[in-house]
């Protein structure tokens, strides 16, 4: 059985609010991230007009990466840790991917 896109969306963000530090540190997460993300990765994944990658060696944007079907903020955080071959290796720490998934995540609902 699965369960309603809206309500995995609703549980999330209340799995967000109830984590310790709740919502501010949720958003402190987001914006860690994206500080990271336009240090790190602003040039391949946060240009503007940029969509879901276009062929095997295409680059997709952030939101298109984080409105892909039951995409979630863990399946970013292991795609990160996989150290995919296509990406430079930023020796990224724990922390880092949970702080860069967590605003690639903030961009769901984003075109």
């Amino acid at each position: 059985m699965t369960m309603p896109r809206n309500l995995l969306i609703l549980l999330g963000s209340a799995a967000l609010l109830l984590a310790p530090g709740g919502p501010s540190a949720a958003s402190e997460a987001v914006e860690q991230g994206r500080a990271m993300a336009q240090r790190l990765c602003a040039v391949c994944h946060m240009n503007p007009g940029q969509g879901e990658k276009a062929g095997a060696s295409g680059v997709p944007s952030f939101p298109a990466v984080a409105n892909r079907p039951a995409q979630t903020r863990e399946g970013v955080e292991a795609w990160l840790r996989s150290i995919p071959p296509m990406m430079p290796n930023h020796r990224l720490t724990q922390n880092e991917i949970h702080v860069l998934a967590a605003f690639v995540m903030s961009l769901r609902g984003e075109p």
